[in-house]
This record gives structure tokens, sequence and C-alpha cells, in this order.
């Protein structure tokens, strides 16, 4: 099947200043506020995000990793970076794609175990073929799609993209 572009880099850097600006809206008045990419791509995607929440509020903004398998799901071995940062700060969980619910789940379990103050999710591409009841409280486009089809995410030579195959 070919690809078709969903959404272009210059679209895609729209949705997350969007994205960047209703966090600090939420956040407002938080001194410090953890931002934890899910490996790989949703990793990416909170480094972008991070650095524009520098740029627009005046909060410290601390990110680390979570590192787990996203094709073992719930059952896969678990581990954050740098877990200190989320004790008694907000959490915004990203990755890049939400489709089952089944990585977020993992990664929402690990960092409950940290104490966080308050915990939300953001990803660039909801699906919403959820298996678990998870939602995004920051999304950059939601796609009505089949099972069959994908979503990809990609960063080439510093272009970002997201297409449906």
């Amino acid at each position: 099947m070919d690809k078709s572009l969903i959404l272009s880099h210059e679209e895609i850097a729209l949705k997350l200043d969007r994205i960047s600006w209703q966090i600090l809206e939420q956040h407002y008045g938080e001194k410090t506020i953890a931002v934890v990419g899910l490996v790989d791509r949703g990793s990416d995607v909170a480094k972008k995000i991070s650095s524009r929440l520098s740029l627009f509020g005046s909060a410290t903004i601390v990110t680390t990793t979570i590192q787990l398998d996203k094709n073992k799901g719930l059952s896969s071995p678990i581990s954050i970076d740098d877990s200190s940062i989320i004790n008694n700060n907000p959490v915004i969980l990203v990755d890049d794609v939400l489709n089952s619910g089944v990585t977020m789940a993992a990664a929402l379990k690990e960092v409950l175990n940290h104490s966080p103050k308050s915990v939300k999710t953001a990803v660039l591409a909801n699906r919403d073929h959820h298996k678990f009841p998870i939602q995004a409280n920051y999304v950059g486009i939601s796609l009505a799609t089949t099972l069959k089809e994908h979503i990809t995410y990609e960063e080439i030579d510093g272009k970002m993209s997201i297409s449906l195959s």
C-alpha cells in the first residue's frame, strides 16, 4: 500500500506549538513539569515539546525516557532513565501515535510507581482503536482509520512527517 502524507513538517510544528501552549495553560504556576517520552519516536516528540515549553513558559522543564519493548506491551520490562524527576511533579507522558493504548498503559503503570503530582498524555496522532481506557489529553490530530492501516511518524534530515499506509 502506498503512503499518503497526513501532516507535513510545518503542520506538525504548529501542532507541537499548540500542544505546548495547552500544557502551559493547564499547568500555569507549576515550577517544574516533567516530560516523559516513550522510547524512540515518543522520546523524540517529547524533546520537541520540552524545547517549546522552555521557550514559551517560565517553568523548569525536565525530560526523561521510558524504555520498553512496544511489541511486548504490558509484559515488557520497563525502566525510566531518570525516575527522580517524576516525584511530586506534574508529568506529561508523550508518544508519537496512540493506537490500542497498550504501550501507554504499560508506561503509565511505571510512572505511577514514582508518585507524580499528576499525569497527562500527549500524542501527535490518535487512532481511537483503544483496548485500554487510555485517552490522550493533548492531541495533534485524531484519525478515523481501519485496523489494517498504519500511521508512521518519521523524521528525516530534520523534517518531520506523519503518513498513513
